[in-house]
């Protein structure tokens, strides 16, 4: 005897659907999807709050820390761009310093902790250096030297200064003057 396919799709169905679940057994099932809707947005919103880091307090070296501001400037030397050329602020009120490296046209962002943070606000003397490679060691590693007058390496003796404010923007323009610095002859 051959069935249609229709009529026993319809007894499938109707042989699943006589099996009815003890009263327990909804009970349990109710529960268990109210749990998941009480749960769940729980769970996610402690995943979101430990993903965001604002369960992390601070160290208490990072609240010690003085706060920066940012600031960005540029830099040139005999009024062209110093591409590659590394600014650093010292500051003169605490014992830090702030590093910026210059771009394709001389544009740099300090930073004194983190990335882009900025400089202490106050007095700093400045200095820079272009370090060019010149040669290279017998086991493959450059040979690097500052190009700019000697005078500007070292902020104590630049003569540059530059001020951080705690508002307003803090945009630098330092020109470094002078000829290039002849690097000495290395090798034999």
């Amino acid at each position: 005897m051959m069935r249609s396919m229709s009529s026993m799709r319809s007894a499938r169905i109707s042989s699943d659907s006589v099996s009815p679940s003890p009263p327990h057994d909804a009970a349990r099932q109710w529960i268990d999807s109210r749990s998941l809707l009480v749960v769940g947005p729980v769970l996610l919103g402690l995943l979101l709050a430990s993903a965001s880091g604002c369960s992390r307090p601070k160290s208490k070296w990072a609240r010690a820390r003085p706060p920066v501001y940012k600031a960005t400037g540029q830099v040139t030397w005999n009024g062209e761009p110093a591409n590659g050329a590394v600014v650093v602020l010292s500051s003169k009120a605490h014992n830090l310093a702030a590093v910026g490296n210059a771009d394709a046209d001389g544009r740099f962002t300090l930073t004194t902790w983190d990335v882009g943070d900025g400089g202490v606000a106050g007095e700093h003397l400045v200095g820079v250096e272009k370090d060019e490679i010149v040669g290279y060691e017998a086991n493959g590693s450059p040979i690097r030297v500052n190009v700019l007058p000697p005078k500007y390496q070292n902020p104590e003796t630049s003569g540059l200064t530059a001020t951080i404010v705690e508002r307003g923007p803090n945009v630098l323009s330092i020109d470094v003057v002078g000829p290039r610095h002849k690097a000495p002859k290395t090798g034999p």
